[in-house]
Formats: structure tokens, sequence, C-alpha cells
């Protein structure tokens, strides 16, 4: 078995990357991509680079049909992820309300950074804002600088 790095791109952004132990370099972009078939790139916008270190060769491979993982961008409401994923607190306490909060710079809505849901969303390239929940209470901060 060999290590490969394995990065997945859209277009020239690498959104994923990590360590996959496969036997080949194509069942490392197939795990990579959710056991999903592959087949070499052919100029496709969405592809997976594999990394022999060992070997220092790369490999690019696409998906063979349709994506079929879950889109986090067709995720439009708060329901979708389920209950809030409550963090825990590492440093000091943090006592004003506030300092839970901040400005999601691609989007500007604020992000509770207490709910991991929220947090993951804000972090995958070209979001959309979540839309609040209706018992929710949207509070406003200034953006950062």
């Amino acid at each position: 078995m060999t290590k490969y790095q394995v990065e997945e791109i859209y277009s020239n952004t690498v959104v994923s990357s990590g360590t996959v132990v496969e036997s080949d370099p194509m069942k490392a972009a197939e795990a990579a991509a959710g056991q999903q078939r592959v087949s070499p790139r052919a100029l496709q916008d969405h592809w997976f680079r594999v990394v022999d270190e060992e070997k220092a060769t790369v490999y690019e491979y696409s998906l063979v049909g349709p994506d079929e993982r879950p889109d986090l961008l067709e995720w439009s409401e708060h329901s979708d992820f389920g209950p809030p994923i409550h963090g825990k607190v590492h440093g000091p306490e943090l006592t004003n309300e506030g300092d839970h909060f901040y400005n999601c710079p691609a989007c500007g809505q604020p992000v509770d950074q207490r709910d991991l849901g929220q947090v993951f969303w804000h972090e995958v390239p070209g979001h959309e804002p979540l839309e609040p929940k209706p018992e929710a209470k949207v509070i406003q901060f200034p953006k950062r600088k």
C-alpha cells in the first residue's frame, strides 16, 4: 500500500486535500471521490490530483459520471444541518455575546462560532448566506477591517 496526497480541485482552486493509503493512484482518487469511479482527466474543471511522493509522480483524474455526493451549495436552510453542533471553548471564556460572532468575509453574514454547522457552511467557496431560522434572532455586527 502506498501513501498518496490527494487534492480535489474545481477550476484552479483546491477545495479539499488529504492523505489516502491505497494500492494504486486511481483507487486513491476514487476514495477521495466517495468511492465514485474516476478516469484519466481530460480538461474537466472538477478533478483530482494524486501525488505519489516516493516516486515523484503526479496523476490527474476526473469523475466518470456526475458527482453523486451532496452539493453543499444547494442547501439553503439551517434545518438541512440538523441540530446545532456545539463546540467547546479553548482558552479564556468569552463574556460578551458578540464575541461569539464574526462576519463572513464572502457573504457578510454574521456567523455564530458556537455552531459548527454555520462555521462549516461559511467555509465553502461561493456559498450563499444561510436562511435564518424563523425563531432565530439575527444580530448584525460591523464588518471587520
